[in-house]
């Protein structure tokens, strides 16, 4: 029998039962603001799902709120969506200084794992066509919403590929609805070099700008250049 785990400060025990229905079988990420694990929901079949966790102790007040917000905009967005390239999202909640986020567990690695382990660092042509194009479905999906959601962060790391070869755009840290009048975005947001330019505050980003960042993505994995170290120069 697993090992019930109460709410605590600190990272999520492995192998007990978080919550009394995710037993956590390893962690499988973390970042600035908190981990990823790998869970299954024994109240589910034993279904596999991401538990994400953002920690919100020890932050000064304004990371705080950048990692709430962080979190309120990727369930805001992530809730109401359905399609074959985005993890589903199963429920989220929070606890005193946590929030967390559970939805499909995606087994893989990201593109930016998959590009390292290729000669020179280069796709093949047919792999980055395949590509390319799963990235146009998902993000003509997105930017058909009413209003259009703009991801705003699309790079290799944001992207999972399964064994099939299925992709899955990850974290909407930073997506948001296109607000159209609105002369610029009020932060600027977004990775060096695939960003576009007006993602750096100077106008609204629309989302030709995630089209910019498919632009990038691309020509790096043709030529193995990474768009960090010369920001908008592709030639």
């Amino acid at each position: 029998m697993a090992l019930q785990q109460p709410f605590s400060p600190g990272e999520i025990l492995l192998h007990t039962l978080f919550r009394n229905r995710y037993f956590i079988v390893r962690k499988v990420g973390a970042g600035g603001f908190g981990s990823v694990y790998k869970a299954r929901d024994i109240q589910s079949g034993d279904r596999l799902v991401a538990l994400k966790e953002v920690s919100l102790l020890g932050l000064h007040p304004q990371a705080m709120i950048e990692a709430t917000t962080a979190f309120q905009r990727e369930v805001s967005v992530l809730s109401q969506l359905d399609h074959p390239h985005l993890p589903r999202v199963y429920e989220h909640f929070q606890t005193p200084g946590h929030c967390y986020l559970v939805m499909d567990f995606i087994a893989g690695e990201t593109l930016e794992q998959y590009q390292s382990q290729a000669p020179n660092r280069r796709l093949l042509l047919s792999e980055v066509l395949e590509i390319g194009i799963q990235l146009c479905r998902v993000l003509e999906y997105l930017h058909s919403q009413h209003p259009p959601i703009i991801f705003r962060d699309l790079k290799p790391a944001n992207i999972m590929r399964t064994p099939t070869g299925q992709l899955y755009l990850i974290d909407f840290g930073i997506a948001r609805y296109f607000k159209p009048g609105q002369p610029k975005d009020t932060v600027a947001l977004g990775s060096l070099g695939y960003a576009a330019p007006e993602q750096y505050g100077k106008a609204q980003t629309t989302p030709r700008a995630d089209i910019y960042s498919l632009g990038a993505v691309l020509h790096q994995f043709l030529t193995a250049r990474d768009p960090s170290e010369a920001p908008f120069r592709f030639l």
